[in-house]
Parts: C-alpha cells; structure tokens; sequence
C-alpha cells in the first residue's frame, strides 16, 4: 500500500521517491523510523526557506551522506525484529509507514566498526614507530620479493614441455650404450629403425615421430639479398605434429610435408626472410639441401621446450631406407601412448623388440617422461643442456631460509618493543578490553606490515627481475595477466606469514598484568628473552650455512678455471663450415691462414674437443673387451695446436702414408686401414698390451671383415667435457676426408688485427659465404655455465639474507642499548671507558652468533659435500672455510652492533641520568 498523509497535506511538495527507497534499501530496519522521520522534516523547512526544487537536491545530498558502511543493513538481535502481535501494526509518520518495538536495547555495534577501530590503532602504532615499521617493512618485503622471484623461476622450470597437449602421455626412448665389462654409457640417441617398428609393433603406442638435428652442422640460408648461417635446422617424421603441440600460424599439419621440398619455419625466421611478405610457396636457398618451399610458419618454440628449432625439413631428405637401418645411433625417438596404456608395461616390450633385430648388441633401452627431461635427464647428446632439479631444491630452500630470517626479525623486534607498549596494554585490560580482542589488534598490525611488505616486494621483483632473467638466461614476466591468480596467492601468503609471525609476540604482549606495568614495575622476560636469543641463534646459523656454501662454491668454481685440462684452450680459433668447399680450395686457404703473421699453427678436424665429437666401439685385437670410445678425426698438426702432450710413440705425419684412414681394399679377413692415437684413459680401459706402440685396435667389422687401427702414439689425458664426469676414452684418427673445421692457433696478441687477416683471406678464397669462427676458450666456458650461473644466483642471495639478518640485530642492539641507558650512565659516571661499554653491550650478541658457528659448520659441511658429490674432480671442504665463514659473520655482527653500541656510550651520562 503506498503511504499516505492527511488530507490537508495532500498538495504539500514531497522528496523525491527513489531517494527514500534507496535509504530504506540501505538503512538498518532499527533506524528506519527515526531517520525518515527527521529527514522529512528538515525537508519541510527547506522547502519554505530555500523552495522545492533546492529542497529536494540537498534532500537527495543528505541521502547520499547517510550512505556509509557503519550504516550498512546489518543483522539485529531478535529483540528488534517485527513481532508479529498487534502491537506491531504499522503506523503513519508523515507519509512513511514505520514499526513500533516492544523492546528499548540498543543494536550491536557492526562488525566494521570494529575493525575500523583496530584498523585506526594499529595505523597510528605503527607510524609512531616509524624506525621499527621500516626495519620490519624492508625486512619482509626483501624477503617476500626474493621468495617471489625464486617462486617464477622455480615455476618456469616446472613447467618445461607442459603446453605440449596430453604431455603426461608422451615419453622419449633412449638407451644405455653397455660395455663389455659391464659399465653403461647413458646416451639420448636411439636407431632411426626404431621408430617405425614401435608404430607397427606396439597397439599401446598412438603415434611415434622421429628428431635428426643438424648435429652442428651449419647451413648458409639464402633468399634474395638475404644470407644467414642457421644451426636450428631438424628434420623430421611427418608425425612430428601428432605427438607436439606447435601451432601453425599459416598452413596446416598435414600439408606440411607432403612434397618432399618443403620446408617449415617459425615465425620469427618468417620476418628474418621475407619481413612483410606472405612466406608460404617462397623458396628458401638451404646450403647443400637446394631450394626448399615454404609450406607452413609455425609459431616460436616456447622457451620452456627442451628443444629448439627455427627450421623443419622431412627426415626423408637424409636419404636412403632409415626405416631399416638399426646401427646409425643418431635419431632421438618419441612415443605417445594411448590413453589408459602404462609406460612400464611397455618398456620391456622395447627392449624384446631391439634385441630380436640386434641379436649380439648389449644395449638397454628404456624411456623418459616428457615433461621430467629438463629437471632429470643428463645424457650423453642432449638436443639442449638441461637443468637439474638440485637447483629446484637449492633456491626453494635458499627462498624459505631468507623468509623465515625476515620473519624472525618481525619477531624479535616486536616483543623487544614490548616495554612501549605495556602500558597501553594495561590501560586498555583497566577499560576491560579481553584478551582476545588485543590478540585481535596485534595480529592485524601483523598483518598490515605483510601486506604493505607483499605490496612493496612486488614493486622490489619487478625491478630486478630483469637481472633475473640476466643472470638466469630467462626470460620470466610478473605483471602480466597470467599471473593474476599468483597475486591472489602472495596476499595470502603475506597474511599467513603476518598471522604466523605475528601470533607470538600478540600472544605475549596480551599477557602483560594491568597492576604490573601501571605501577612501572620492571616487566619479566627471563623466558621471552630465551626464545629471542634463540632466534637470533637460528637466523645467524642460517647465514654462517649460506656463507659457507658460498665460499665452497667460489672455490671448486676457481678449481675448475684453474684446473689443468691437458690442453691449451687459450688462443685457438675454430673456422666453421671448412667442409663445404673443395679440397683443393681448402688445402690452399689452410696453406694462406699458415702464412699470417699472427697465426702460429693450423690444422683441420670434424669436431671440437669440449664440444661436438663422434664414438665408435673399440677393442685391442685379441680381447672381447670393447669399450664405446670418443674419437675425431684430424689433420697432421692437430695434436699441436691444442697443445696435447704424446707420452709415448708420435703424432700423425704426412712422411707416413700409413697413418691416413682409408675404407679398406677387397675382402681380406683381416685388414689395417689406418693409425691411431689414443688418450691414457682409453689404453687402460681397452687393456692395450704392452708394448703399446704397434698394437692392432679393432676399428669395426663388416660381415666377416675386421678393420684395424695401427696405434701409433699414446697422449696424455685431457678433460673434453665438464669436470663433473670422469675423462673418458678418446682416439684420434687422420682422415682427409672429414675436414669440416680449421683450428687456428694464434700467435700474437693483436687478435682482431688478425681476425681482420683471417676474414680477408677467407673472402678471397671464399667470396659467397661470410666466415664463421669462435674461440674455443668459449666453447669450455659453455661447459660451466650452468655453475656461474648458480654461484652467482646464490652469492646475490647469500648476500641478501645476512643483509636482513644484521637490519635485525642493528634494530635489536639499538632497543638493549636503549633499555640499558641508566645502567651504561651510571657506569660511565664510575669511570667506564668507551671501550668497555662496546663491549658490554656487544658480547652478548656476540655469544650468540659463536653459538651459531658451532651449530652451522657441520650443517654447511653435509650440505656441500652433497653438492660437491656431482664432480669427478673437486676440492676437499677445508677447516678454514667455516672458520673464515665464522669470522665474517663475527666481523659483520661486530659492525653492526657497535655502531649502535658506540652510540650509546658517546652519549653525555648527564643526560641519561636526568632523563631517568
């Protein structure tokens, strides 16, 4: 029913009906009446004072102010509900109908109110101790912004080979070479016959696809005006699109390799070549490959892929029939499996199917996950080097550690400062505030601090997380919108960590007795001060750990650039792509680059010792022990210009015909086909005879054909690979025909006078392709650059973490020289040197960080040892190191307590004791 008023005031003007609507939708059913009722009649007054229209605008205004939370519809007691008796009717108030209440109580007070209030409180606390809110605040924030960088790094690496559809369903076949002997030879590459076999063989698997790299080949690409040399050129099966995920921005799947010259590219390659232009159907110039068309762009190749390309071709422009083909250990093979089939049901299945077509070979197969290669796989020929889940644990527990520092520091400051606040506690428990509800309050400024400290960190992550991505070689985003549920999450995190932190020192001020601290007694903190010793104990162990671990890590890094490789990597220049030209152009250009000034030596091979090199299964004649054995092939002066030592016997020469590898003449049973050289390593391990020079070493066999190698010298051994694996076998064999790289040893030190020479003679002899070189210093330098990588992460780190350990202790010796002021007073008055106060004031602090070398050394030494267990070749963990981590973390904790410490004692004893 619409309200109604007397007749005489029928024609009287009215506030505007929707305004009184709102404000019965908004208002509390208690206050209804009261408010409508004043409302209206501040209205009638307006209306003869300022006139109906302005009446109405500041009706509509006041509408609007009583519009606030505190007057939000909240919920009211059962006394105030309508009854429904009649003393509940509806009555007339002027012209809205209001409720008559039987009861006289006053509504409880909304919630908001509440925390408003604690909200007002704890926001004037906290600005009046500024000094304390800012240690607090840049602790936590440093804190949580490391944590959340670790948290997009460790993320990142989580999620390699994800974005592939069904990837929990894809697996990688790979094997282990194993010797006679027994011992294994972890290896990603599988026989190209393996492949189409698995299709045929196995019902559990759905598609299977096969990878061939460039196997550091380079190819010299050409379109129009436009030259580049590309490593990332695959082949592979026309399956590969079944098994990955990797969206076509123009063509399809199926037609990508339906003509046999086709060729598929990404998109960034797309805009390198042919910028603006529609790329399908132009033709690509690839090296030896011919003119290729294009048939499809893909989009890039995620950075969380464990492999990469720019360019695929079909694997049927290798040639011949590699269906059959179950010797040529150069494919990398990937299944998917239908839904429901189990990987470990098939893997013997694998191996049954390899040995009934390799009936004599010893190998093991089995598979990998998909999306476990990145963090688990480590073996011989990865397509890319992986990381190591070692490295998730490390800076997840690194991330946790600086947390957990800034954590305690919030607790120790808070309860150090107990002594401001007692008497606020005491008046507010006198006015009758509970326990709880002060638990309440410090739990809220507790979380206010995380917040503001989540809301700064995020502003700290963003701005270094481009050094991140610089030290990590990544490229991590944290504003963007795929990361809008990890900011929900780091709010969450930032009042768990404030509730956590903070339910401690709330849980201890509450406790404070009103007649205690009002009298001024002394509060009794025998047990609280325990506990913050002990976390001061805790924080400095963690640091002398961290310390530690960085010292250890900074030594074997020092160990392994100063180790002796058993060559000289300094200085040597490898030309790239020399195999492409003619002998005769090659031998004269090698003959052009030995004339420079600059250049000391050259020789040719078909890989790069530290880098890309071959194996072949070796044994002396003999013996049934074959062992799988690195080997290159390389020019006469090889040896030289690496400058690898011959224990015994001779390098290769021009004066010995013999020494040249050749494919053998006619059908005799036993054939010598050329000399070798062999590593100290590869002697023992094939049991060589002595006398070694002249041996016969098994090179293969062909039917009932054995090809020999006449062992003409012995080199000492040399790292080729990282100094996180044992020196394996290695061989050298001369062979003219496989001269794909010149390596240059420089002689002088002007190196780009003789670059420029270098690049001059190369144009001269080679006009239509630009040279490629590199160092080889540079090649051994990839080898490690996942450990500088990590010991640069961690020493930020480290860093970072006693950087918040001593804001602590500067915040918490400041607090015990300030309590302590009438003592440090009177004892200067007694004649107490400077000198003697420091010390009074900083031995404590000092007692306990002596406390926390002896916990942390034993920590730090089982730690590293762990780590160090992943190197063939380490340091010994010396005593000194934890001594030396000790004495930092003494010297720092000395600084920082001393300047505050000094302070305190340079202060008039005047002043302190007047101020008492």
């Amino acid at each position: 029913m619409k309200p109604s008023g007397p007749s005489e005031d029928a024609t009287r003007p009215a506030p505007p009906a929707w305004a009184d609507r709102l404000l019965v939708w908004f208002c509390p059913l208690e206050l209804r009446e009261e408010l409508l009722g004043d409302l209206h009649e501040q209205f009638d007054q307006q209306v003869e004072e300022f006139g109906q229209a302005k009446a109405q605008r500041l009706y509509v205004w006041e509408i609007i102010r009583f519009c606030r939370p505190y007057f939000l519809k909240r919920r009211v007691s059962d006394a105030f509900k309508p009854q429904a008796h009649p003393t509940n009717k509806p009555v007339v108030l002027g012209r809205q109908p209001a409720y008559q209440y039987t009861s006289s109580n006053y509504p409880t007070p909304a919630i908001t109110d509440m925390l408003r209030n604690y909200l007002k409180i704890a926001l004037r606390n906290l600005w009046r101790n500024r000094g304390l809110t800012s240690i607090n605040l840049l602790g936590l924030s440093t804190g949580i912004a490391c944590s959340l960088l670790i948290l997009l790094f460790v993320r990142h690496e989580l999620s390699y080979d994800r974005f592939h559809t069904d990837a929990d369903r894809i697996y990688r076949v790979v094997k282990d070479f194993v010797n006679d002997d027994g011992s294994r030879l972890p290896d990603a590459t599988t026989p190209p016959a393996l492949a189409p076999a698995l299709q045929r063989e196995m019902p559990e698997v759905e598609r299977v696809t096969r990878v061939f790299p460039n196997w550091g080949a380079n190819y010299l690409i050409r379109y129009d005006d436009k030259q580049f040399y590309e490593e990332g050129l695959y082949r592979v099966d026309s399956s590969f699109f079944d098994v990955f995920t990797f969206p076509f921005v123009q063509g399809a799947p199926k037609e990508a390799f339906r003509q046999l010259n086709s060729i598929v590219l990404t998109e960034t390659m797309a805009h390198k070549y042919f910028g603006a232009q529609n790329p399908m159907g132009k033709v690509l110039k690839v090296g030896n490959l011919g003119d290729l068309m294009v048939s499809g762009v893909l989009g890039d190749v995620p950075e969380t892929s464990h492999f990469h390309f720019d360019f695929l071709i079909s694997t049927r422009k290798i040639g011949g029939n590699i269906d059959t083909d179950w010797g040529f250990y150069n494919f990398y093979t990937y299944i998917k499996l239908k839904a429901g089939a189990r990987i470990a049901e098939l893997e013997p299945k694998i191996q049954a199917l390899y040995k009934r077509n390799n009936r004599e070979a010893t190998n093991q197969f089995y598979t990998q996950a998909l999306i476990d290669i990145h963090l688990t796989s480590n073996l011989k020929w990865e397509l890319a080097p992986n990381s190591d889940r070692l490295y998730i644990y490390v800076f997840t527990v690194l991330g946790l550690f600086i947390l957990l520092i800034a954590a305690i520091n919030y607790v120790n400051l808070a309860t150090a400062k107990s002594s401001l606040r007692a008497k606020e506690v005491g008046v507010r428990k006198v006015s009758g505030a509970v326990k709880s509800s002060l638990i309440q309050q410090f739990l809220i400024e507790s979380i206010i601090i995380c917040l503001l400290s989540a809301v700064v960190a995020v502003l700290f992550a963003q701005v270094f997380l481009p050094l991140v991505n610089e030290l990590t070689q990544k490229h991590l985003q944290l504003l963007n919108t795929a990361n809008v549920t990890l900011f929900g999450w780091i709010l969450l995190t930032a009042m768990l960590i404030g509730t956590i932190a903070g339910l401690f020192p709330a849980l201890y001020l509450s406790s404070f007795k009103p007649v205690i601290v009002l009298k001024g007694l002394k509060l009794k903190e025998k047990g609280i001060l325990t506990i913050r010793k002990g976390l001061v104990v805790v924080q400095f162990t963690i640091s002398i750990v961290l310390v530690a671990g960085a010292l250890i890590i900074s030594k074997q890094m020092r160990f392994i650039q100063s180790a002796r490789l058993g060559l000289n990597k300094e200085q040597v220049l490898i030309i790239r792509d020399a195999g492409q030209m003619p002998n005769a152009t090659r031998s004269a250009l090698q003959q052009a680059i030995r004339q420079l000034s600059g250049v000391g030596k050259v020789a040719t091979s078909d890989g790069i010792v530290g880098g890309q090199n071959w194996t072949n299964g070796m044994r002396a004649k003999g013996s049934d022990k074959e062992q799988l054995v690195n080997f290159l092939s390389v020019g006469y002066d090889f040896l030289d210009v690496m400058g690898m030592q011959i224990k015994e016997g001779r390098n290769f020469s021009a004066a010995f015909p013999a020494d040249t590898l050749t494919n053998g003449a006619g059908k005799t049973l036993d054939q010598t086909i050329g000399s070798t050289i062999l590593n100290e390593r590869a002697v023992k391990e094939l049991g060589v005879a002595k006398p070694l020079i002249g041996q016969k070493i098994v090179w293969g066999r062909d039917g009932d054909t054995t090809y020999y190698l006449n062992l003409v010298g012995v080199v000492k051994d040399f790292h080729f690979t990282s100094l996180r694996s044992e020196i394996k076998p290695f061989a050298f064999v001369n062979s003219p025909r496989r001269q794909l790289y010149f390596t240059v040893k420089l002689a002088t030190d002007k190196v780009s006078t003789t670059l420029a020479q270098l690049e001059n003679q190369w144009q001269t002899f080679v006009p239509d392709r630009p040279i490629q070189y590199s160092f080889l210093d540079e090649t051994f330098a990839k080898l490690y650059m996942a450990e500088r990588r990590f010991q640069a992460v961690f020493t930020i780190l480290v860093g970072l973490g006693i950087f918040i350990a001593c804001m602590g202790l500067f915040a918490l010796s400041a607090f015990t020289a300030e309590q302590r002021t009438k003592e440090i007073g009177i004892r200067k008055v007694l004649g107490a040197s400077v000198g003697s106060i420091v010390t009074l004031l900083a031995q404590d602090f000092l007692k306990l960080v002596l406390i926390a070398v002896l916990l942390a050394s034993p920590l730090a030494w089982w730690t590293m040892s762990r780590w160090l267990q992943d190197f063939a070749y380490k340091i010994t963990i010396e005593w000194w190191v934890f001594a030396l981590a000790g004495l930092l973390a003494v010297g720092i904790a000395l600084l920082t307590v001393s300047f505050q410490s000094i302070k305190a004692a340079l202060v008039n004893p005047v002043k302190s004791l007047k101020a008492e």
